[in-house]
Order: structure tokens, then C-alpha cells, then sequence
């Protein structure tokens, strides 16, 4: 089977996924209520002096917030456990998919469903505060490109990409170690934490070299990014190893 086959089957399953389409759509009309009561509050459009309005407010957009949170951990998770779950892992393999190709391609199509996920979420809220704040929205870029200049936007665009690939890459690396399991959410933060103590014992006295301080934020970039990198490679690594020894 061709590597384009695997992945649009992939995708085939995340867009079938009914239970979480519909926690999406939930999420969907969570956070485009918060931010419509959120802008009603700041142009004084509501009475803020009602404490039974604003008790339900506070509510919904805390419960969106957490929402998110738990969507951004479970609904990855839920992808890339749900081959174990049903039982076909075995079948796939036997139809003569390589299990390297299928972890990147599942890795791959899981951060992508995530992304337009993530995306049909957060599209409401956006257009709502561009379309009510476009003047301050362009104020606030010019200030953060004058503050900081086009040659820090790229280390942080970079360093950004290059953690949330991290972060995708340890959670499958859970899944698979724990075959599916539920346990794989603990050991994923496990290893987040493991991870986490490496960088900073590495990075702290490295960073403290710095006192020019858009030098020492360029640096943190920087090695934001190569960290990310190694734990990429790190996890991808024992990864590939367990999922090529499991007997499925």
C-alpha cells in the first residue's frame, strides 16, 4: 500500500469519528459564546451588575478553557490510540503496511486533524475579535514587530513548530509503549517531565551566559528549538523500536 493510500485512510477515520465531531461542534459554540459575551462585557453592551448573568459567564468561558485544554491531551490521544483499540493493528501490518510508514503517517495525520480541528474552533472567536478590533489587532503587531523585529519572529515561529512536533511525537511514543492504554496519558507526562528537567538542566547555565537580553531571548529560541529537535528524535527513536517489537 502506497504511503498517499495510508494517510488518506488516516484521515478517513479521524473525519468518521462521531463522538469527538460532535465534542468539537460543542466546543465550537462554547468558545464563540464566551468571546460574543466577553466583547458584549468590554464594549458595555451587558450589566455586569447582574451577578447571576455574570456567575453563568464566568462559567462558560472557564468551562471553555478547560475544554480546550482536555481536547488539545484527549482528542490526539483518541487518534492515535484508536487502532489499538479496535483491534486492527495486526491486520494493518498483515496487509503488508511497514510499521515505520504507518508511524509517520499516523503521527502526520493526527497532527493535521488536530490542526483543522483546533482551527474550525478558534475561527469564530477570531473573526469576532478581527472584525471588532482590527485597529487595535494591527497596533499590537506593529508594537510586537517593533519591540522585537523580523529576526526574532522566525526563532519563535521556528521554536514553535518545532514543540508542538515534540509534543505529538512523545504522546504517540506513550501510546504505542503502552499499547492504547489509558496509562499512556500518565506516561506521556512522564516523559513531558523527564523532558522537561533535561532542558532545564542543560539550558539554565547555558542561558545565564546571556546578559544582553534580545540576545539571551534569541538564544532561548534557539535552543528551545534544537531541544525540541533532539526530543523529537529521542521519542520517534524508542517509538519506532517498541512499535517494530510488539507482537500484535
Amino acid at each position: 500500500m502506497k504511503l498517499r493510500d495510508i494517510f488518506k485512510m488516516e484521515l478517513y477515520k479521524n473525519r468518521n469519528d462521531k463522538t469527538y465531531l460532535l465534542i468539537i461542534g460543542i466546543l465550537i459554540i462554547m468558545t464563540s459564546l464566551s468571546t460574543f459575551f466577553g466583547i458584549g462585557f468590554i464594549e458595555g453592551l451587558f450589566d455586569i451588575s447582574n451577578s447571576n448573568f455574570m456567575s453563568l459567564v464566568m462559567l462558560l468561558v472557564i468551562f471553555s478553557g478547560i475544554g480546550m485544554w482536555a481536547f488539545s491531551l484527549l482528542y490526539p490521544f483518541r487518534l492515535l490510540n484508536l487502532d489499538y483499540n479496535n483491534k486492527v493493528m495486526g491486520l494493518i501490518f498483515a496487509s503488508g503496511v511497514s510499521r515505520e510508514k504507518y508511524y509517520f503517517v499516523k503521527v502526520g495525520a493526527t497532527i493535521l486533524t488536530c490542526f483543522l480541528a483546533t482551527f474550525l474552533v478558534l475561527l469564530i472567536p477570531a473573526l469576532t475579535f478581527l472584525t471588532v478590533y482590527t485597529e487595535e489587532f494591527v497596533s499590537a503587531m506593529k508594537n510586537i514587530v517593533g519591540e522585537f523585529g523580523f529576526g526574532d519572529i522566525f526563532p519563535f515561529l521556528l521554536m514553535f513548530v518545532f514543540t508542538i512536533l515534540a509534543y505529538y511525537v512523545t504522546l504517540t511514543t506513550a501510546v504505542i509503549t503502552t499499547k492504547g492504554k489509558i496509562v499512556g496519558i500518565l506516561l506521556f507526562f512522564v516523559f513531558s517531565f523527564a523532558a522537561s528537567i533535561v532542558e532545564s538542566a542543560i539550558g539554565v547555565p547555558a542561558l545565564s551566559a546571556f546578559s544582553d537580553s534580545t540576545s539571551s531571548i534569541t538564544y532561548l529560541y534557539y535552543q528551545k528549538t534544537l531541544f525540541a529537535l533532539f526530543q523529537i528524535i529521542v521519542f520517534a527513536f524508542i517509538g519506532l523500536q517498541v512499535l517494530k517489537r510488539q507482537d500484535l
